[in-house]
């Protein structure tokens, strides 16, 4: 956290130079209104009066202070936590294929929002608290040698006391909120596969698993958020007892000097004032503190998500020749799924990944993709050692799709811009390519129209296209299909499956269920993995 109260110092400064101007003013109030006290007991209304005022103005100093501080702490905290999640998300951008879909995107999403926010609330909010609080403190403290050196004795003392007793449960509470954060993941992650199978669940008739499967989540959330709060109940009243013990005791000192002549029976007001504001903050530190260190696990936990530079690679200008595959194996731990494959796919050519469930096809579509990187054997595309180029590289030239492609919500043209700048041109020839142009002139606003949430707006044929789209306005010549039309009508797949084959400028591999005779006959070749 540190580390962004660093990169926003200027901000940070100007929030620390206003918290001290208020809490200056405010110990100031507190030692003038003593002086009010001693006017009415020498019966000097004039004084009283002029006190009065004098407060007044400083009240309406602090106010206007006041009304700074709390905007502009808000700015600089808002400012960090949008760094945070920008830091958050590079480091996915950085993220291999295969170390990102460790966590579900429940769980990343669990970052970006709960885990911010908790980091606002626990880490930035009582960071400012506790310096708030701090400058308070030492202004009192400063403040009570006006009256006598005991009493900034006998504060000194107990405060050292104070600050000890929470000690005794830090390590539990630190423990307490990570497990409630770790907890709150698994809430998010349970609750966001649930409402994503709704359709699943409705066509079972088994809506009610929808409640059954977040009361489950939210029991388990519940008991974690009532663990932390006995334990943090725990501390704060140790630090509340400290706080009572100290402000008692100061009042009762200075009461007694009050009696022996040696202090103005006004300074009961102003040391009894002072003495809440010194335990207040000193009983609320400790509990402060370590709900704040607490939030230090969670910056270890974003920083513990694997990154992987790719290693700079040699560029591909034109593409020569195709793919050629030499003695690839590959093993998911001890599960062998390719084992000393040999092929070659040469440009313009079409062919079918043929094979029983697990016998790699998938897989070696993620391999040709740059998605799995850990394989043995030679891969050569254009020439070039797979392992030699870049993923970015490999992937300017190949468009992988699967069963069913992801669509943003928005509109048909940002789906397929996917927020990058093209030509009107460019864009017509990929909708004449992809077969696209038909659905969108039928459209209502045409490329503006919005196609829902996921793209439920369209048909799944017509998100197949979309997703040809974003590559054909790429310029990509070589197709990896996983299965992309198993998920379709008969019609609209053989559609599909007979445009990808009879475009000679296209290199397709594509996987399939179900190899149909009219597409058998327009292939190349047929690759067959395992014993199928």
């Amino acid at each position: 956290m540190k580390t962004y109260i660093k990169r926003f110092w200027k901000e940070n400064t100007l929030v620390f130079f206003l918290l001290t101007v208020t809490n200056v003013i405010q110990t100031i109030v507190s030692v003038r209104m003593a002086a009010t006290l001693d006017t009415l007991v020498n019966l000097d209304f004039e004084s009283f009066f002029k006190v009065l005022a004098e407060v007044m103005g400083l009240f309406l100093v602090f106010l206007f202070v006041l009304n700074v501080q709390i905007n502009k702490t808000s700015e600089t905290k808002q400012k960090m936590a949008t760094a945070i999640r920008t830091d958050i998300t590079k480091r996915m951008e950085q993220s291999s294929y295969t170390s990102f879909h460790k966590k579900q995107v429940g769980t990343y999403t669990s970052w970006l929002s709960n885990d911010l926010n908790t980091i606002e609330t626990n880490g930035f909010d009582l960071f400012y608290q506790i310096w708030g609080g701090i400058i308070a403190t030492v202004s009192s403290v400063v403040a009570l040698f006006a009256f006598h050196w005991s009493i900034v004795v006998m504060t000194v003392a107990l405060t050292a006391l104070t600050l000890g007793l929470p000690k005794l449960y830090e390590k539990k509470l630190k423990a307490a909120s990570l497990f409630t954060t770790e907890e709150n993941e698994r809430f998010i992650s349970k609750v966001t596969d649930t409402l994503n199978g709704f359709d699943t669940f409705f066509s079972f008739n088994l809506l009610q698993k929808i409640s059954k499967n977040t009361q489950e989540a939210s029991l388990a959330l519940a008991d974690a958020k009532n663990n932390q709060t006995r334990v943090t109940a725990k501390v704060a009243i140790l630090g509340a007892f400290g706080n009572i013990l100290g402000q008692l005791s100061v009042t009762g000192l200075t009461g007694y000097l009050v009696f022996r002549s040696l202090v103005p029976i006004g300074a009961m007001m102003a040391t009894s004032g002072l003495a809440a504001v010194i335990f207040n903050t000193v009983g609320n530190l400790s509990q402060q503190l370590a709900a704040m260190r607490a939030v230090d696990p969670i910056f270890t936990k974003f920083e513990a998500l694997e990154t992987s530079f790719e290693r700079p690679g040699g560029k591909i200008q034109n593409v020569v020749s195709g793919i050629q595959l030499q003695q690839v194996s590959y093993a998911y731990g001890n599960k062998q799924v390719l084992k000393e494959l040999d092929a070659s796919f040469n440009l313009g050519k079409k062919y079918a990944i043929v094979g029983a469930s697990g016998s790699g096809k998938t897989t070696l579509l993620n391999i040709l993709n740059g998605k799995l990187t850990d394989y043995s054997g030679s891969v050569r595309f254009s020439g070039n050692e797979l392992n030699q180029l870049s993923g970015q590289e490999l992937r300017h030239h190949i468009l992988y799709m699967d069963q069913i492609p992801y669509l943003f919500q928005g509109t048909v043209r940002e789906n397929i811009t996917l927020g990058e700048t093209y030509s009107d041109e460019e864009l017509a020839k990929a909708l004449k390519a992809s077969s696209l142009e038909g659905v969108v002139a039928s459209l209502p606003l045409g490329l503006d129209t919005d196609i829902g949430e996921a793209g439920r707006l369209l048909s799944g044929g017509q998100r197949q296209r979309v997703a040809l789209a974003r590559g054909f306005l790429r310029g990509k010549k070589i197709i990896l299909l996983d299965e992309g039309t198993s998920s379709l009508d008969e019609e609209s797949a053989l559609e599909i499956e007979q445009q990808l084959l009879e475009n000679e400028e296209l290199t397709v591999l594509m996987i399939t269920h179900q190899l149909r005779d009219s597409i058998r006959d327009k292939l190349d070749r047929v690759v067959v993995l395992g014993n199928a």
